[in-house]
């Protein structure tokens, strides 16, 4: 039987946060904010507070920018929906957000500093530390 590769954990992952929270726990308040329409909002609060782990910043930009790409994606769907295909864009992009977000914070709880697709190259780009 194959062994399964385990993925590499970052050395942030360990270290204290300045949020005074395991990282793992950061990165999920980062995305939690989604399910009240705030997932920009929690993101950025998170960034903000967190001055040692890059792991945690890292995160909470990329939540942040999810976040915003979903309220892009709400005014794209409400312009849609005034001239084509009715109310059906909203569901599709929560959806697709909560995807995002449940595969970023599964691979996070693993200690993976993981760049979605988009997303993570500009959030590795805006994380300075």
């Amino acid at each position: 039987m194959a062994e399964e590769k385990q993925p590499e954990v970052h050395p942030d992952f360990n270290k204290k946060s300045s949020t005074n929270m395991e990282p793992k726990m950061a990165v999920l308040i980062s995305h939690i904010g989604f399910i009240i329409g705030a997932g920009w909002l929690s993101g950025l609060i998170i960034y903000l507070m967190e001055k040692d782990n890059y792991f945690v910043k890292f995160h909470a930009m990329q939540s942040l920018i999810v976040g915003i790409a979903e309220i892009i994606g709400y005014i794209i769907g409400a312009i849609l929906s005034a001239f084509i295909i009715g109310i059906a864009c909203f569901p599709i992009v929560w959806i697709a957000a909560l995807v995002i977000r449940i595969l970023i914070i599964m691979k996070a709880n693993q200690g993976v500093l993981y760049k979605f697709p988009g997303f993570g190259g500009m959030s590795e780009k805006y994380t300075k530390m």
